[in-house]
């Protein structure tokens, strides 16, 4: 299975539509054309911490942003809703990658605030992975039998 960032956007973006299927998912910001409500995903500071036999520990800070328009009725009941939703939601998650393999990856750190009427869901998510090791083709080294002739 590929561990790829774009991946990652893409399973979240799914678990948001799941829900809100109408709300648009940005992965950018985007300041023209923007349909409101809508959610935005970010990722935040991020680290990688070596590991034994060529593995890491991937450590990506996210931050999923929920904009709705400014002064709505009602609209902190709104951001609550999805605040619940989130956290029902998004302790495990289903992974796909570019193949179509599926995993559930869990979430750490998980929590929310309210800045400037917009809802903030940021956690984190550890993930070990591997870069493929490079096989060395190399099986057998023939010896060389030139030798430099005396006069």
């Amino acid at each position: 299975m590929i561990f790829a960032l774009n991946n990652i956007l893409d399973s979240l973006a799914g678990v948001l539509k799941n829900r809100y299927p109408d709300y648009p998912v940005y992965g950018s910001p985007n300041q023209q054309g923007t349909q409101f409500p809508c959610f935005f995903v970010f990722f935040m500071p991020s680290d990688t911490d070596g590991q034994v036999g060529g593995r890491f520990i991937r450590d990506l800070g996210i931050d999923i942003i929920f904009v709705q328009q400014r002064n709505m009725d009602n609209g902190n009941e709104q951001i609550l809703e999805i605040a619940e939703y989130l956290d029902e939601s998004l302790e495990l998650f289903s992974y796909v990658d570019g193949s179509g393999a599926s995993s559930f990856i869990r979430t750490f750190e998980r929590q929310w605030k309210i800045e400037d009427e917009e809802l903030h869901y940021q956690f984190h998510i550890r993930q070990r992975v591997s870069v493929p090791r490079r096989i060395n083709q190399m099986k057998e080294m023939e010896a060389n039998k030139a030798y430099v002739k005396s006069e």
